[in-house]
């Protein structure tokens, strides 16, 4: 008999800790939201989860690489319109003051402004994005552009079969031209007929009567050239070349990043260019409008500025046409960015679905076991109160 009370007391508390093991299960359940916490429970639905968490990280990082390119495109995008804005101010500048009109405190005035504009437009070009350079490429420990200082660079003298012009040196290249020149006499070789450039073209105003020694020759292009010339015409209308090279103008923009862009990784399928490289000819174009409208207004070149008018305004719309490209870029990375954005969602359903848990059916089972547990609870007691006479009958 002892051993029969034994054996039901030990069902009855294998009872009470599988009524726990349900209770606790119900909880956990319950706390988390899921049907089950470890492989054991279900190994083919844990792997299911296992690869749809896999394929929202995937999604989640897609989004963070779209986040980073479209911060990246969106404050470039905003530097290049204020670019733009620095040339319609330029091209302003320029039509008043292509008029013969103008004053001279005004055009000292239009300097100082043009001045300002050039440095506000390289600061723009200059700036960075979490302390990388925007425009430079892949060479973001670097700045985009940098401003030259004047250089006027050296000149190489070639002579010609006429020996009377004995050497040719540049004295003045105030725009900092590169150049070979063709220096031809007349048939008596005692004028210069023409300096023509390395496109053939004559920049010389009117010909130029020789006389011995040093000749201060000025060119359409205002390099300025001393022509030495030994006082005895020769024959010759082959007078030579002058090579000039490494002349630098001054406040000339170099670019002074990489030719790679930058490339945010999306997925291994999809890759985006984030950025505006300053090696783009629209940039190119832009810095040289303003230094040249610059060397025109130093130079009090009415000419020269109104030709500006139309180098700032083609130099203009270059900017518009690559802001309009980041914009563009930044309309597909939108339409991208939605659609990550509904595969996200997509995953947080489907494993929702997957591993959700029926809170309903969960509160029942442990309502029932509940009950189990108390009536497993009642029979332990009875049990408990039966007197050694009970074991004895």
């Amino acid at each position: 008999m002892r051993i029969t009370s034994a054996q039901l007391y030990n069902n009855l508390l294998a009872g009470v800790q599988q009524q726990m093991d349900i209770q606790a299960k119900g909880d956990a359940k319950i706390t988390s939201g899921t049907r089950y916490q470890t492989p054991a429970e279900a190994a083919l639905d844990y792997r299911t989860s296992l690869d749809i968490r896999h394929a929202q990280r995937g999604v989640d990082g897609g989004l963070e690489a779209l986040a980073i390119a479209e911060s990246r495109l969106s404050v470039s995008q905003n530097h290049l319109m204020t670019m733009n804005n620095v040339f319609s101010r330029a091209q302003s500048l320029a039509i008043q003051q292509s008029s013969a009109q103008v004053s001279a405190t005004e055009r000292q005035a239009a300097i100082s402004e043009i001045t300002h504009l050039t440095t506000a437009l390289l600061n723009s070009a200059n700036q960075q994005w979490q302390g990388q350079s925007l425009f430079s490429g892949a060479a973001v420990d670097k700045v985009a552009f940098i401003s030259n200082p004047f250089n006027a660079g050296t000149a190489v003298y070639a002579a010609g079969t006429n020996t009377s012009i004995t050497n040719v040196t540049q004295t003045a290249n105030p725009a900092a031209v590169n150049d070979a020149y063709t220096i031809t006499l007349d048939a008596a070789g005692t004028n210069i007929t023409s300096i023509t450039n390395g496109a053939s073209v004559n920049l010389l105003a009117a010909p130029v009567t020789l006389a011995a020694g040093a000749n201060s020759v000025t060119l359409s292009n205002s390099v300025q050239l001393s022509v030495t010339y030994s006082g005895t015409p020769v024959a010759d209308p082959a007078a030579g070349t002058i090579t000039v090279s490494g002349a630098i103008q001054d406040g000339s923009v170099t670019y002074n990043g990489s030719s790679q862009d930058r490339v945010v990784n999306i997925d291994p399928a999809l890759q985006v260019v984030s950025n505006a490289r300053g090696d783009d000819p629209a940039f190119t174009a832009a810095f040289q409008a303003i230094v040249d409208f610059k060397a025109a207004l130093l130079a009090n070149d009415t000419t020269a500025i109104s030709a500006s008018i139309a180098s700032l305004n083609s130099a203009g719309n270059g900017m518009i046409d690559l802001t309009a490209d980041i914009g563009a870029r930044l309309d597909a990375l939108s339409i991208t960015k939605t659609t990550y954005e509904e595969m996200k969602a997509h995953f947080a359903i489907r494993l929702n679905t997957h591993e959700g848990v029926d809170l309903a059916a969960v509160v029942t089972e442990m309502k029932l076991s509940e009950v189990s547990l108390q009536a497993t609870y009642s029979q332990i007691s009875r049990l408990s109160s039966l007197s050694l006479i009970n074991f004895l009958r």
